[in-house]
């Protein structure tokens, strides 16, 4: 009988012990290792391209944020945030704001882009040539049917102040709008 009693005794206590290790599994999380790789794979979409002047990608576009911004994978699926570079495009808010964004997004959107670094900003954006795969400019193309001003701040590219004299000439785009206000003094009213 003491036999029965001692092999009782160690049944229970091992239900007992296992019952709590599960318990505390569940607590605690019982897969540490699969927690340690979300976590690992969340830091990684997180990360964005170290991108220095003058270096070149072909990048999927995935997001296009407004008219001159938007953002692309590269083929080792980091992402990277660009600023078109020439050009500044009506912010969502002004007249055209989202005009402009829609056209943005028609021509490159889910499409592979060549971009090449002309610099950073203040917001850590990659400043980009951009250029479609059959060869067009973006900045160009904004420009022809416009939906961007040139933004002569940070460009003296002839070509573009051309573009946007004739965009401005035969009232194409935002150019309709007789009280137009430039992005960078919308900006700093606001």
């Amino acid at each position: 009988m003491y036999k029965h009693f001692l092999i009782s005794l160690i049944v229970i206590l091992s239900l007992v012990v296992a019952c709590d290790n599960d318990s505390r599994s569940r607590k605690h999380g019982n897969n540490l290792p699969n927690q340690t790789e979300q976590v690992e794979n969340k830091r990684q979409k997180k990360e964005s391209l170290q991108f220095k002047k003058g270096e070149e990608y072909t990048v999927k576009v995935v997001g296009v944020f407004d008219g001159d911004t938007f953002a692309g994978l590269t083929t080792d699926n980091k992402q990277v945030k660009c600023r078109i570079y020439g050009i500044d495009a009506p912010e969502k808010k002004q007249a055209f704001g989202n005009r402009s964004k829609q056209v943005l997004s028609d021509l490159i959107f889910d499409k592979n882009v060549y971009i090449i670094i002309q610099d950073k900003d203040r917001y850590q954006r990659a400043i980009v040539r951009v250029y479609t795969s059959d060869g067009k400019d973006i900045s160009a193309e904004m420009l022809k049917i416009g939906m961007a001003w040139h933004y002569k701040q940070y460009s003296k590219d002839n070509e573009y102040a051309e573009l946007e004299k004739a965009a401005r000439q035969h009232k194409i785009g935002l150019w309709v709008d007789k009280k137009r206000v430039a992005p960078w003094e919308y900006r700093k009213k606001k």
